[in-house]
């Protein structure tokens, strides 16, 4: 599980790419807000492409 200083999709990408199949936004989720999901998601999906 990937926890800790996840603010950016670049952060959360580094975490799965270090083993998590997880990760876990508090801290990034309330500075960045709801669009961080979207980001983080939308970049992961174009680096499987």
């Amino acid at each position: 599980m990937g926890v800790g200083g996840i603010h950016s999709a670049e952060d959360a990408i580094e975490k799965l790419n270090a083993g998590a199949s997880l990760i876990q936004l508090y801290t990034g989720f309330i500075y960045e807000g709801p669009a961080l999901i979207k980001r983080i998601n939308q970049k992961i999906l174009a680096t499987q492409a």
